[in-house]
């Protein structure tokens, strides 16, 4: 019989240190773990690929996401591309067309008016992402690794330094509202679990509640170039003197959009309790 192409009983110590070295979040790590603890035993051919993609209903993408951290992993050790080329052929293809919608303002009220009937985490997490516009993964480490923030006039910017590839968040911008959640919660949160809990319970996903801050600041005159900025929306090799420009800006600007989620909240049929 012939041996596994990999057995992930054998590379999982080794895989560990991998993506511990790439600065992975560590909820980001913890949920892949997660998926390829439940999915991925061994690899004889491309075959074992789809065969797992197959059976499962939820949760490709996350999958997906590990399996490309194995390939990216072997590679590294000195795997042949060409041998790997094979396995990676046979993972699905994820689109990453534009998507042009923006809610309207109504959906992310109705959304509000629902998060007292949910875990306090996915309250805290639904609001860090109002407020900031930031991706998922940035908004969960602002809650995961919360230690202190800086007001500035009358809100809060949390320090963040989130730099994945070509994606990075200086900061974390928050209301007053949020900020006071931000310091009472003692939770743990998952990147993976909010991800589907949002989709499965039918609020507004991250991704749109990011469309949302970045159109609805555009709205409010914010100059593009701060609103990307706040939503950590940066080219990766910023000089130092843009860096500190856009950070006042930011700072001068943000009150905007802090001012108009005090109002929208107002709207919220049943005012949301602090937590």
């Amino acid at each position: 019989m012939e041996a596994p192409f990999v057995e992930w009983s054998v590379i999982r110590a080794d895989f560990c240190v991998y993506i511990e070295s790439k600065g992975f979040s560590c909820t980001y790590k913890r949920d892949l773990l997660a998926y390829l603890d439940k999915y991925f035993t061994s690899l004889s051919s491309p075959t074992d690929v789809m065969r797992v993609f197959a059976t499962l209903q939820k949760g490709k993408r996350h999958l997906w996401l590990g399996f490309r951290a194995v390939f990216n992993f072997l590679e590294a050790m000195g795997v042949p591309a060409d041998a790997l080329a094979v396995y990676r052929k046979a993972l699905p293809t994820f689109r990453c067309g534009v998507d042009l919608n923006v809610p309207e303002e109504v959906g992310v009220l109705e959304s509000l008016s629902k998060l007292s009937k949910i875990p306090e985490k996915y309250v805290l997490l639904f609001n860090v992402l109002l407020d900031s516009g930031l991706r998922l993964i940035e908004a969960v480490k602002v809650i995961s690794e919360f230690k202190s923030a800086e007001q500035i006039n009358g809100f809060y910017r949390v320090a963040l330094g989130d730099f994945r590839g070509c994606k990075q968040a200086y900061y974390a911008y928050l209301t007053e509202f949020t900020y006071r959640q931000l310091l009472v919660f003692k939770g743990e949160i998952s990147y993976m679990a909010a991800s589907r809990y949002y989709r499965k319970m039918g609020y507004i996903l991250p991704k749109y509640l990011r469309k949302f801050a970045f159109d609805k600041m555009v709205e409010l005159e914010v100059p593009e170039s701060v609103a990307d900025f706040i939503e950590g929306r940066v080219p990766k090799r910023i000089g130092a003197k843009h860096y500190m420009v856009l950070r006042r800006q930011a700072d001068k600007f943000y009150g905007k959009y802090d001012e108009y989620l005090k109002t929208l909240r107002l709207k919220v049929p049943e005012n949301l309790p602090n937590i």
